[in-house]
């Protein structure tokens, strides 16, 4: 990123970020994450590439378990299918969170390697809590008018981050990312809409492009959650003002 979005040395990037004082620039956040998909390119092959073939694999096992039957519309409705679900939730949960890490770590200029997939098991049930937490108000909003359930989604996309690394409580890390979120909600929403049409670019080569776009997702958030957020593990105490509440766009 530019030097206009560094935190002077005596403001923490989350303090400017609440201001409203971080510079949302798309074009370079996609620059400097195709910059790093090149740079680390058999890193994140071999991550994106682990993480779809256990998510296959483990998915193909429980419906032999389950006896599920995929052409049957009874069968995929039945309490073995939500047993499935949960299964791969469970499971899933901590490897995508690590692959979110990885990102961060990268963008970061850390070391890193393919091991970070699997450091967050330790956090399962906050984070499974977590995901099963927003993915319901998801749902509800998505049944009512399409576009609540679109906001829940965009304004807690940090939550499962910041549990693991600055150990906030659940509560506490979907406001925080709530709040800072809703500060540039125009550049979030239109960065998910540059995702979206990447992910049908997946759809259109039988998933393929995941090797790309699951990669470039998760360092051009590493970058946001470092530039918002910053580096710091401990938790931060940022209390909000009267002009800052958690729906404040």
């Amino acid at each position: 990123m530019t030097d206009n979005n560094q935190p002077p040395a005596n403001s923490s990037a989350l303090e400017r970020a609440l201001a409203g004082e971080y510079q949302f620039n798309i074009r370079q956040l996609f620059v400097e994450a195709q910059s790093l998909y090149k740079q680390h390119l058999g890193l994140l092959l071999k991550a994106t590439g682990l993480l779809m073939a256990i998510g296959l694999g483990a998915m193909v096992i429980m419906i032999n378990l389950l006896a599920l039957d995929m052409t049957s519309v009874e069968s995929m409705q039945s309490g073995n299918a939500g047993l499935l679900d949960i299964a791969m939730l469970v499971l899933m949960t901590p490897m995508i969170v690590g692959f979110r890490m990885l990102g961060i770590k990268l963008v970061s200029h850390k070391a890193a390697s393919i091991n970070e997939l699997f450091q967050y098991f330790s956090y399962i049930l906050v984070l499974v809590t977590a995901n099963l937490l927003i993915s319901l108000v998801m749902q509800v909003g998505l049944n009512l008018l399409i576009l609540p359930g679109l906001y829940v989604y965009l304004v807690t996309q940090f939550t499962v981050v910041l549990l693991v690394k600055k150990r906030l409580g659940l509560m506490q890390s979907i406001i925080l990312s709530a709040r800072v979120t809703n500060r540039y909600l125009l550049p979030f929403t239109l960065l998910l809409l540059a995702f979206i049409m990447m992910f049908v670019l997946v759809l259109f080569t039988m998933g393929l492009a995941i090797l790309w776009v699951g990669p470039v997702y998760s360092l051009v958030m590493g970058r946001l959650y470092v530039d918002l957020f910053g580096l710091d593990d401990a938790p931060q105490q940022i209390h909000p003002t009267k002009e800052d509440s958690i729906l404040d766009a």
